[in-house]
């Protein structure tokens, strides 16, 4: 699972350094490289706080590239993989502060077995969604919004 983690930013950085170099923006490729690394290097030196700083740099350069039209696809990519290292850096951070645990190379595999159906949906609802354009009113906007939420309230307590 140490790798996962570092491979799951390494494509974070990697997808949408490449969205901001195909759209010629060369200081946002050179500040998610930045911000890659500087994760990177949290996650080797163990700095516990690292990842949702990262993880919260990377969607916010997602939604800058969404914003000056970059390529989407990139964009999904690096922050549906933003995402999955974050969950496995968390993941590692509570096996460590369980201490021993019994039958810990069981638990890393399934939890990888359940992330990768995941991130697999997540990027195919995404791909999705880029792909489907709905004109919604204001008022079904919110209530789909407040569904999601309690959608993700609910799905977060039965985790």
């Amino acid at each position: 699972m140490k790798y996962a983690t570092a491979i799951g930013i390494s494509l974070a950085t990697l997808a949408i350094a490449l969205g901001y170099g195909a759209g010629e923006r060369w200081a946002g490729a050179a500040l998610a490289v930045a911000v890659g690394l500087l994760w990177l290097v949290g996650w080797l030196r163990d700095w516990s706080w690292i990842a949702s700083p990262g993880l919260a740099c990377f969607v916010g350069l997602a939604a800058l590239g969404i914003w000056w039209e970059l390529t989407p696809a990139g964009m999904l990519a690096g922050v549906v993989a933003g995402l999955a290292a974050w969950d496995l850096d968390h993941f590692a951070q509570r096996l460590r502060g369980a201490g021993r645990v019994m039958g810990a190379a069981e638990l890393v595999r399934s939890h990888m077995l359940r992330l990768l159906p995941i991130v697999l949906a997540g990027l195919l609802l995404g791909a999705v969604g880029l792909g489907v354009q709905i004109e919604l009113r204001f008022g079904w906007a919110l209530l789909l919004g407040a569904l999601a939420v309690l959608g993700l309230r609910w799905a977060m307590r039965s985790a």
